[in-house]
């Protein structure tokens, strides 16, 4: 039997929606208690390590994608970062 390696990512949600943009997100906080909550309902995983990741703000459908690779041309804009915690687990 082999072992596969996985991750969930839990990624800031949206807390509040602005008319012109800006959303407000959750804390970091708030994800690592969502992480904490899912390795209580998976205590039967092997977790092998848990990280923050700090991926850019790049957004399909006003949701972050974590598992997703994009390249964007910021013709020399600022290019804001969001924090996600990341479990690895067999």
């Amino acid at each position: 039997m082999t072992n596969t390696i996985q991750f969930i990512d839990f990624i800031p949600e949206v807390t509040e929606t602005k008319f012109f943009g800006g959303n407000k997100y959750e804390s970091i906080d708030k994800c690592v208690e969502r992480a904490n909550e899912w390795i209580r309902k998976n205590y039967n995983r092997k977790i092998i390590n848990v990280e923050t990741v700090v991926l850019p703000q790049i957004y399909r459908k006003k949701e972050a994608d974590s598992k997703s690779v994009y390249s964007i041309a910021t013709g020399g804009s600022i290019v804001y970062t969001f924090q996600v915690v990341r479990i690895w687990y067999e």
